[in-house]
């Protein structure tokens, strides 16, 4: 047994003060406050030392850390990966892809799904996010124009019936093709999210109604409002803060998104239909200056967010997600449960995992972080067994 004492546990909708939390076999068992709950004396008791006792955050969109990328196509570079973000209060996290060939794509997959399921000591990796090939030219960013191509089924559907090892699929809805692919997604209880895109709201309005439920890294890679003729119309922007059936990526590290911006998706979407995520790369951990590669693309660490070498786009972000969780409460003005809540509660949901992870309700998976006023990460929970403790000589 382990009983986390004396933190302000972070609920759905608000904070519980000096409360405890009950971990037995991996679970949570029971939150009360912590003058009214006896423990057995053999129990591992955390002194929380009334800093904040939060669900473990999920992320959907993560492409690596310490110079490794996803697409290295190894289970150890992965496990290198998760335990980098562990530090950061990521408990569960989707690694990403990129636009690359056939070979390589699938290469990446076999090592996501090898890892699925595994214990390497830092966050569980729960299947791949596909992010690419099938990307509007215009606005692919970071990833290569010369792999990016049309959906091909018979490319696609080896990829998709890998039962359990995708969870989710960014794509330009207005490719042909597309919503076909949205449909083969759903029939797999895939997510399709629209990303790198240059639709228009028609084309973009034509993928929501078919199904497609999320928009990556919202702001970013997308068309956005344009003058048609006389008019001004709508791009997929616009049209994912307008559709409430969309929740969306936000990498609120102060860098891909400005401020007022990321106030702005807060009082379109609404805290329930965001999911922090960190878009990171390889520079992650790295120091100011490093460079590295995301799939064939490079990047340098500068200023603290990934750019291409020469200074002209974004290529990922250095982030971890206690820092996005500061940012919104810090940068956006959101409440802390709200923050917290775009980081736990929101992408679990998203997943389909909402009864497992990304709460403290009993019977839920014991994923928690512990960290401090100031957002100092101090200890990282995963299924009971705690996975990082801050070093003592930086406290």
């Amino acid at each position: 047994m382990m009983v986390i004492i004396n933190g302000r546990v972070i609920g759905p909708r608000s904070i519980l003060e000096q409360h405890c939390v009950i971990i037995e076999g991996g679970k949570i068992k029971q939150i009360a406050p912590t003058s009214q709950v006896l423990w057995p004396e053999d129990a591992r008791v955390i002194d929380a030392q009334g800093g904040f006792v939060a669900p473990g955050f999920v992320d959907l969109h993560v492409h690596g850390a310490l110079g490794h990328d996803t697409m290295e196509g190894s289970v150890e570079v992965l496990a290198q990966i998760a335990k980098f973000h562990i530090a950061g209060g990521t408990t569960a996290m989707t690694p990403a892809t990129v636009t690359d060939s056939r070979e390589k794509i699938t290469a990446a997959l076999d090592a996501i799904g090898r890892a699925v399921g595994h214990n390497f000591g830092g966050a569980q990796i729960l299947g791949a996010h596909i992010e690419g090939p099938y990307l509007s030219t215009q606005k692919c960013g970071a990833q290569p124009a010369a792999f990016v191509r049309a959906p091909d089924p018979t490319e696609y559907m080896p990829w998709l019936e890998r039962e359990g090892a995708v969870t989710q699929m960014t794509l330009a809805p207005e490719l042909p093709g597309a919503l076909e692919l949205i449909d083969a997604l759903l029939e797999r209880e895939i997510i399709p999210s629209g990303g790198h895109t240059v639709a228009n709201s028609e084309q973009t309005r034509a993928a929501i109604d078919r199904g497609l439920c999320q928009a990556t890294h919202l702001f970013n890679a997308m068309s956005a409002a344009t003058k048609v003729g006389a008019f001004r119309m709508p791009g997929a922007l616009e049209t994912f803060l307008a559709d409430d059936r969309v929740m969306v990526e936000l990498v609120a590290d102060g860098k891909h998104v400005h401020p007022e911006l990321l106030r702005l998706a807060v009082r379109a979407k609404g805290a329930d239909r965001i999911c922090l995520v960190t878009d990171a790369t390889a520079g992650a951990g790295l120091a100011d200056g490093s460079e590295f590669n995301v799939g064939v693309a490079r990047g340098v660490v500068r200023d603290g967010v990934g750019m291409k070498t020469d200074g002209s786009a974004l290529v990922g972000s250095v982030a971890t997600m206690i820092q996005l969780v500061r940012n919104m409460v810090e940068l956006a003005g959101v409440t802390l449960v709200d923050a917290v809540r775009m980081a736990s509660m929101n992408p679990a949901r998203a997943l389909g995992l909402s009864g497992h992870k990304g709460g403290l309700e009993p019977q839920r998976d014991a994923d928690i972080v512990v960290f401090s006023p100031s957002f100092v990460l101090e200890k990282t929970v995963i299924g009971g067994r705690v996975e990082y403790e801050r070093p003592v000589e930086s406290q």
